[in-house]
């Protein structure tokens, strides 16, 4: 079956953007170090991290989708509710948001911040779980440790970057609703960016945007 134009832009080419994405970023972080407050150094390294964590994700050893989908119960874990277009709509539009979190900054660098812990935590919190539910279900089958595709860059990049932010908010007496404000934001990019997608693909179950192989957990599955 000829794939759409649209179904070849979520396989692999969107990812190549990210990618793309994430290295400039590194340049602008890099030419901007000196003259950046530490709150636009913070989300400007989260714009370069979340592609990094994109790449465990999906690239190598891939296979989070898999694990995701098991975890919300789904009987066709490599068809819905995350699939490729669903995927490419929530990272590469978590990604855009962090860049424009970056530029504007300065409008709301308390709320910025606070999204950078808030994100850092929550990746981290559902990696965990997700990669001890995937141990007791392949322990049998040789598994020994909860690791999952994205646990690695969560907790030793972004736990590290969380903590990093809590300093920051704490230094800079941030309010309870500049905290709020980025806990909004964080929420906003769940509900718009994951649960809304997810809530069309489990209605749809298209096999058109299915993922080919489980990646880290092939190994497993024989």
């Amino acid at each position: 079956m000829k794939k759409s134009i649209f179904s070849k832009w979520c396989d692999q080419l969107w990812l190549y953007l990210v990618y793309f994405m994430a290295v400039a970023m590194t340049c602008v972080l890099l030419w901007n170090w000196n003259s950046w407050e530490m709150a636009q150094k913070l989300v400007c390294m989260l714009a370069i991290v979340v592609p990094m964590h994109i790449f465990e994700e999906n690239t190598f050893p891939a296979g989070f989708y898999f694990m995701n989908n098991l975890g919300f119960g789904s009987k066709e874990p490599m068809v819905y509710p995350q699939n490729r277009c669903t995927n490419m709509i929530t990272n590469l539009g978590a990604e855009i948001v962090l860049i424009l979190l970056t530029i504007n900054i300065t409008k709301i660098p308390e709320s910025a911040v606070a999204l950078v812990v808030f994100f850092g935590i929550g990746e981290t919190v559902n990696h965990t779980r997700s990669g001890i539910k995937m141990y007791f279900r392949y322990r049998e089958n040789g598994k020994k440790t909860i690791y999952g595709p994205g646990l690695l860059t969560s907790w030793c990049i972004m736990i590290p970057m969380s903590a990093l932010g809590i300093k920051w908010l704490i230094e800079h007496s941030a309010t309870a609703w500049q905290i709020a404000g980025g806990v909004g934001i964080f929420l906003g990019i769940a509900v718009f960016l994951i649960l809304l997608p997810f809530a069309v693909s489990i209605r749809l179950k298209s096999k058109e945007y299915a993922f080919y192989d489980k990646g880290y957990f092939e190994k497993y599955e024989g």
